[in-house]
């Protein structure tokens, strides 16, 4: 699943948000563009627990697509 996360703005922001969610699911993998602001994720966890770690991490995401 891919989201747009418009106030990702660096490569700490993008670690700050693959660690909240791999602290739920630590097999998760990222793709993450920056530049962009998105970033995909490939997990088992719903949707909706992936855009909670990362709101919780201080980022407000919306699923693409």
């Amino acid at each position: 699943m891919e989201f747009s996360i418009p106030d990702m703005s660096c490569g700490g922001c993008a670690n700050a948000i693959t660690r909240a969610v791999t602290s739920l699911d630590p097999a998760a993998k990222f793709d993450v563009d920056v530049l962009a602001k998105i970033v995909a994720v490939t997990s088992t966890l719903p949707t909706a627990r992936i855009i909670e770690a990362m709101e919780a991490a201080g980022f407000h995401p919306s699923l693409k697509g």
